[in-house]
């Protein structure tokens, strides 16, 4: 079995009827009848703090998508619920953003980071989005702490063979 990490936008296609909409789809049958572990950090919470669309947060269960602990990050830090950091990630992190500054380039913002941070400590197989920040650093990522990372219709790919 994978599991795998979405990234707020994987799920958000889904919510909003976009494009993407139907591999969305195609992961959540794959959930359903128990071939992959969909999760979501909790900081979701974070990504879609508004209504119509936070209320939808908590019917990711129905969905078969877990919703995972983050990181413990002052200000938005539950008890019982979020992870203590790693400084080998985070010192990670301090090094792209630092590359990515050189070469006048955005990284991605610290939610983003937090997502992934929470899918390394976990240990999970693959984070899904598609995030061209978080895309654009997955080769750096991958090299340096093992993370993989790539967008649902390249896992569909992979998985269907």
């Amino acid at each position: 079995m994978y599991f795998l990490t979405l990234d707020t936008n994987v799920i958000m296609e889904h919510w909003k009827n976009q494009k993407n909409a139907s591999i969305v789809e195609k992961l959540l049958e794959l959930a359903i009848n128990g071939n992959i572990d969909l999760a979501i950090t909790s900081r979701i919470h974070e990504d879609v703090p508004n209504l119509p669309l936070s209320e939808r947060i908590n019917q990711l269960e129905i969905l078969h998508i877990n919703e995972i602990p983050s990181v413990t990050r002052l200000d938005y830090w539950k008890i019982g619920r979020d992870i203590l950091g790693d400084d080998i990630f985070i010192n990670c992190v301090k090094s792209i953003i630092e590359e990515l500054a050189k070469g006048n380039q955005k990284p991605p913002d610290w939610r983003d980071f937090d997502h992934l941070h929470a899918h390394f400590l976990l240990k999970r197989d693959a984070f899904l989005t598609w995030d061209k920040g978080i895309l654009n650093i997955s080769s750096i990522l991958n090299e340096k702490l093992g993370i993989v990372i790539m967008c649902p219709e390249k896992f569909l790919k992979s998985y269907s063979r």
